[in-house]
């Protein structure tokens, strides 16, 4: 069996990160948890007018898009996702379905469009990074914020380099994502001629039972059957990584979630 036969449409909303899945909301719940903080420390360090429109492009399950409501009170926050059954009971934001690949927002139509966990996962990602900065007004700011799995496949552990290499094999063949893409965001702005670029990065962690611990196994245990059915790892795999999880000496850093910020001219 390979990837196609598999998922006879590759792509996110088909794959095993979907929102479709049982699961999904407490994975997405777990990855908040972990970058949460860093993305409200870049929201923090903005200047944004009295009246901000801010635009959270992929919000997911909605915890920014509420945390930006609280934040800027006087702002209009729209959240979009191509499935928002999870961004519901969030007061004072707009939700709307769209499809980053293909839909578009008027010219300079606010004044943040911050998108997070999500381009990495799109083939479109370079067309639709050069489009978000066209929705943003001059003098606005856009906010790109990507998960890079760099540590975990040069990890010292092989039986956790083994598994972490199967699962962006996975990601990358069914889902065509990029998952080194997020170490050349800082490059990628000021290539489009952003100004005032600023980025900061913060270490994930396994088995030190942090926020990051959290998220790198629930996606791991969310991506297993489709891990054992291609057979890009056995079930002993699977084993021996929970195990090695556990056990108390045993910590590593897994992931890079990276910020990269600029000003529209």
């Amino acid at each position: 069996m390979t990837i196609t036969d598999f998922a006879k449409e590759p792509g996110y909303t088909n794959s095993y990160l979907a929102d479709q899945h049982a699961g999904q909301l407490e994975r997405l719940r777990t990855l908040e948890r972990a970058f949460d903080p860093l993305s409200q420390a870049v929201f923090d360090q903005l200047d944004l007018p009295g009246k901000p429109a801010i635009l959270d492009l992929g919000a997911g399950a909605g915890s920014l898009a509420r945390w930006l409501s609280k934040r800027y009170p006087n702002a209009t926050v729209t959240a979009t996702d191509i499935d928002t059954r999870f961004l519901t009971n969030i007061p004072r934001i707009r939700v709307m379905t769209h499809n980053a690949a293909t839909d578009d927002f008027p010219a300079a139509s606010f004044d943040v469009v911050h998108i997070r966990a999500l381009l990495c996962h799109l083939t479109e990602r370079e067309d639709i990074l050069t489009r978000a900065i066209t929705w943003v007004r001059p003098g606005g700011w856009l906010v790109i914020e990507d998960v890079s799995l760099r540590p975990s496949l040069i990890a010292a552990n092989p039986v956790f380099r083994k598994v972490a290499q199967a699962g962006v094999t996975l990601l990358e063949q069914s889902i065509g994502s990029d998952m080194l893409w997020a170490d050349t965001l800082p490059g990628q702005l000021r290539d489009r001629g952003l100004s005032n670029v600023g980025h900061c990065t913060f270490e994930g962690r396994i088995g030190d039972k942090s926020p990051a611990d959290a998220f790198w196994a629930a996606t791991t245990a969310q991506a297993g059957p489709a891990l054992l059915k291609l057979k890009l790892l056995t079930q002993d795999d699977l084993d021996a990584m929970a195990r090695l999880r556990d056990d108390s000496a045993f910590t590593a850093a897994a992931l890079t979630f990276v910020s990269a910020w600029g000003r529209v001219r």
